[in-house]
């Protein structure tokens, strides 16, 4: 009998994630016996959880807040959009406990969006709040559409710059950075013709609000709880397109399996625990 196919979620304050019901109805679908743990643990004891990683604990891992770029520097090779953004959010164990790491976390912000055809236009204008790992890949997908420009908003200007740095030699058009604050934005949300929230801020705490956009703008957020989420309720409710992060959740979660596995995943059977999870 094969060894059970042990997979986990790493990060901090994840406990109430539905990545676990999602991927272990992934695993149970395809006939894998297998799990997938939540790993919710300080900075402090990553060490010993690259050691339990390397030996073989886990076959696989995703990465979410607030290890992306962490873990990234522990990986013994990144491939593909891990190369480009500088982060992680899946990692593959080999059986020498060489550690592979991933991003689909660029792919799965296409693939949500493009589901819902809230995709943009080449030479559309985006805003994008954030300079952490998500905001990196949605920056990345963004700008393989590719658009005229991205503006990148974070508290910490550095922060802005120092994303825009690591994705310069990667995407084509112009990377402009912006202040957090609603007076300095107000002429970038004006014209965006696409804007995200790549950030846990909630509505409250936004430096824009619905009614500054035109209403040609989609709003995506990258939350996905609580729902609905208030950003993308009031974007709706204001008459714009607009969506949460569960399709990009579903859609790197389920790149990460085929990474896992080599196979196709099983879609219906994921979607269905994880809308179940979420309360669609």
């Amino acid at each position: 009998m094969p060894d059970p196919f042990r997979l986990c979620l790493i990060g901090e304050g994840i406990a109430d994630s539905p990545s676990q019901v999602m991927q272990e109805a992934a695993l149970a679908a395809s006939g894998r016996e297998g799990s997938y743990e939540i790993v919710d643990v300080p900075p402090q004891t990553l060490p010993a959880l690259l050691r339990d990683l390397r030996a073989g604990r886990w076959r696989g891992a995703n990465v979410t807040i607030p290890y992306k770029y962490a873990l990234a520097a522990a990986c013994d090779v990144l491939e593909g959009d891990a190369l480009r953004t500088g982060a992680v959010n899946t990692i593959t164990v080999t059986p020498g406990g060489r550690l592979v790491g991933d991003n689909t976390d660029a792919a799965g912000f296409e693939m949500g969006l493009s589901t819902r055809r809230l995709w943009p236009l080449p030479g559309s204008r985006a805003v994008v709040l954030g300079a952490g790992g998500a905001a990196a890949a949605v920056v990345l997908a963004l700008r393989r559409v590719p658009v005229l420009r991205t503006t990148v908003v974070a508290r910490r200007i550095n922060t802005a710059r120092a994303l825009a740095d690591r994705l310069g030699d990667e995407v084509d058009g112009d990377i402009g950075l912006a202040l957090w604050d609603e007076d300095y934005l107000a002429r970038h949300v004006a014209t965006a013709d696409i804007i995200v929230n790549a950030t846990s801020v909630g509505l409250a705490d936004l430096p824009f609000t619905p009614a500054q956009l035109q209403t040609s703008c989609t709003v995506a957020d990258v939350r996905y709880r609580p729902r609905p989420v208030d950003l993308v309720a009031a974007s709706l409710e204001a008459g714009l397109r607009a969506c949460d992060g569960a399709d990009m959740l579903f859609h790197q979660g389920m790149l990460s399996f085929n990474r896992w596995t080599g196979e196709e995943p099983p879609y219906q059977a994921a979607r269905l625990a994880l809308d179940e999870a979420l309360g669609a």
